[in-house]
């Protein structure tokens, strides 16, 4: 199941940021969760890697959640009242870096699960009702870029109007754009909610134009993937990133910062915080050429011990389940 990077319009696909456009791309490898038949009176198991939890819920019963996003997901598509299974949840990419990983899971759980229940809902259907989990029941903010981008993979050009309803618009691959793309982690989770509340309410009133330059940015990326122009795309990144430091100077971290400054002294062509931004998470970096790209990710490892580059590739598939219960 693919994560989401080079989200330009990011902020746009919310319910204050409309109308919205967004151009993002999904990268494997992401998240995958399995699901299995076990013995046992526990009618759901959780196993959650990153944490190292595993623990038994009742779906539907009154409980402090452990992982919320997780058992709102089992609490709203349980499996069938005959069967024990244990939900396993891995990531390769690190929790809180700005990639969407939250949403990839949610949309994977829920397909897993729909599965099991001999259901077969569409992309679309699953990504929404990931959107749900998040905004409605969990009561947090979020967009819906990035489960669209999880459920349909590839690069996509989205229109959200009204939100959350998204036209998906599938660009053609690119694998050229791929092999010039690093992903690096900056070392710490992606936690800048109290930044964010504060854009929130500084947007409130002032109408759609203070996204207006996340959405050119959006558009501009997209007629770079249509025309095959590595440079205009490069330009569209800091075009984006640019706009997010003037909705708010933190939403450009410092570590951030020191990784865009090192690149561009490189001559990478391209730089993108990665999500609406803030302390921690990653930043997408789009460099001339492989070899230009291979000095950047040695010099990543230099610059701090911290920040670590993550192996990436665009995925042109979205959210695939095989296999079965009892494989």
């Amino acid at each position: 199941m693919p994560v989401r990077i080079c989200d330009n319009g990011g902020w746009t696909d919310t319910w204050f940021g409309g109308p919205g456009r967004v151009l993002n791309i999904a990268v494997a490898p992401g998240v995958e969760v399995s699901i299995r038949m076990i013995d046992g009176p526990d009618p759901v198991v959780l196993s959650v890697q990153a944490s190292g939890d595993r623990y038994p819920i009742v779906p539907g019963a009154s409980r402090v959640a452990r992982h919320p996003l997780l058992e709102a997901a089992v609490d709203a598509s349980p499996p069938p009242a005959d069967l024990a299974v244990e939900v396993c949840v891995r990531s390769a990419v690190p929790p809180g870096c700005g990639t969407g990983t939250s949403a990839a899971v949610a949309v994977a759980l829920l397909g897993g699960l729909a599965a099991v229940r001999s259901e077969q809902p569409s992309p679309r259907d699953l990504a929404y009702a990931a959107h749900r989990l998040e905004v409605d029941i969990l009561g947090v903010q979020s967009g819906i870029q990035d489960q669209l981008c999880s459920a349909f993979g590839g690069i996509n050009y989205l229109e959200i109007e009204p939100y959350p309803e998204a036209t998906v618009h599938a660009l053609p691959p690119w694998e050229e754009l791929g092999s010039r793309l690093t992903l690096v982690f900056l070392g710490q989770a992606h936690d800048s909610s109290g930044v964010h509340r504060q854009v929130i309410e500084m947007v409130g009133g002032r109408g759609p134009e203070v996204f207006s330059g996340l959405r050119d940015a959006a558009i501009a990326a997209r007629d770079a993937v249509l025309a095959r122009d590595v440079d205009a795309f490069g330009q569209a990144m800091i075009a984006n990133t640019e706009a997010q430091d003037f909705l708010h100077p933190e939403l450009v971290g410092v570590d951030a910062r020191r990784v865009i400054d090192m690149a561009a002294a490189q001559g990478a062509v391209g730089w993108k915080v990665n999500g609406a931004g803030g302390d921690g998470g990653s930043v997408t970096i789009l460099s001339a050429n492989r070899r230009a790209k291979d000095a950047l990710e040695h010099g990543v490892a230099v610059l701090d011990s911290r920040y670590r580059v993550l192996p990436i590739q665009i995925s042109s598939v979205g959210l695939q389940v095989r296999g079965s219960l009892e494989d």
